[in-house]
Formats: C-alpha cells, sequence, structure tokens
C-alpha cells in the first residue's frame, strides 16, 4: 500500500530531500508519498526487463535504468521499475522528462496506480513511445504504445495484453522484440 503523509514541499526540495531517504517516494502535487516494499518476483521482473533492454540495445544509443532515475510529469515525480531513454541528458540530475520506455511491475497495491492514474500522465510525455504494466502472478503484460498512421501519433486507448510465455512484446519505436519466456524465466514453474 502507498502511504499518504503530511509531508509537503516543493519540486526541487524534494529532489534533494528523497536522495536522503531510505526507502522509495514519489511527489505527487507537492506530497512526498512513500512506497511499498517490493517482493522478490517484483524485483526479478525489474532486472529481466532491465538485463533484456541492455542486451538488445545499443549503449551508445541508449541509457537502461532501474527505479533510481526519477521521471519529472511536471505536477508530480514518479520512479518508474524501468526506464528507457536516449542518451544525453546532465550525468549529475536526479530526474528526466524524456523517457521513451517505462515499465511498472504490478503489486496488488498498485493496480489502480499503474492502470488508470500513471498511463496518461505518462502518456503526455512527448518522447514516450511505450509503457508496458508486467503481471507477477502469470507470464502477462499490459503495453500501451504510440499508433503509427496518423500525424499526431496517439497511444492506442487500451492496452494491448500480452499473454503467455511463447508471447513476445514488439517495440518497434527502439527495434527490440522481447519474448515473454525470458522475462518470465523459471517462474510459476511447478
Amino acid at each position: 500500500m502507498n502511504a499518504r503523509f503530511d509531508l509537503t514541499m516543493d519540486k526541487p526540495t524534494f529532489l534533494r530531500w528523497v536522495q536522503e531517504q531510505d526507502r522509495r517516494y514519489d511527489w505527487v502535487k507537492g506530497r512526498a508519498i512513500m512506497q511499498q516494499m517490493t517482493t522478490r518476483d517484483h524485483g526479478r521482473l525489474a532486472a529481466r526487463f532491465i538485463h533484456l533492454f541492455i542486451m538488445g540495445l545499443d549503449a551508445g544509443n541508449w541509457n537502461v535504468m532501474g527505479a533510481d532515475l526519477a521521471v519529472d510529469l511536471g505536477d508530480q515525480i514518479r520512479y518508474p521499475d524501468v526506464l528507457v531513454e536516449r542518451v544525453g541528458g546532465v550525468g549529475k540530475a536526479h530526474e528526466t522528462n524524456r523517457p521513451v520506455v517505462l515499465v511498472e511491475v504490478l503489486s496488488p497495491s498498485s493496480v489502480a496506480t499503474d492502470f488508470k492514474i500513471k498511463p496518461p500522465h505518462y502518456m503526455a510525455l512527448p518522447s514516450l513511445e511505450a509503457y508496458i504494466v508486467a503481471s507477477q502472478d502469470e507470464p502477462q503484460c499490459w503495453v500501451w504504445q504510440r499508433q503509427n498512421g496518423t500525424a499526431e501519433r496517439p497511444f492506442a486507448t487500451d492496452p494491448a495484453l500480452i499473454l503467455g510465455r511463447d508471447a513476445r512484446i514488439d517495440l518497434a519505436a527502439i527495434g527490440i522484440s522481447i519474448p515473454l519466456a525470458d522475462i518470465y524465466h523459471g517462474m510459476f514453474e511447478a
């Protein structure tokens, strides 16, 4: 469960303050929100996405990171589980507003946030091409991607459900295809 407490601050203060905390926090409309502790499966899935992105992308063109770099959404600062962005930016920065792919690993307490609250904010970023939500309970992911064929290139209204070990997440914008078998390897097997 995300804990909300009465700690308000502006964005620059939050970005300094959060660097000294032992726990993970998001910043939403002036308030720090503590994030829940993660499970082993949550950590494994995030690490696998990071590994697969690193193995599939040219390090000269792409940065791949875990929850250490924040996404600046204007009135919110979020720490996605996995972030892919083009190389560049200030090396000492604590946040970015130009991610190309974001991944969240679903937790019981994050369902509403990951499916309802985060998508419109993330998808408002001009740089974002794909937003992925990965299940911890079975090999399935929900993927929103920008649509080709129109000048505006909007995101699909509903995510594509990628289901089963034989399925793949095709990310044309960054030129890779990730098999769910690799993401969920060794999980849910009897």
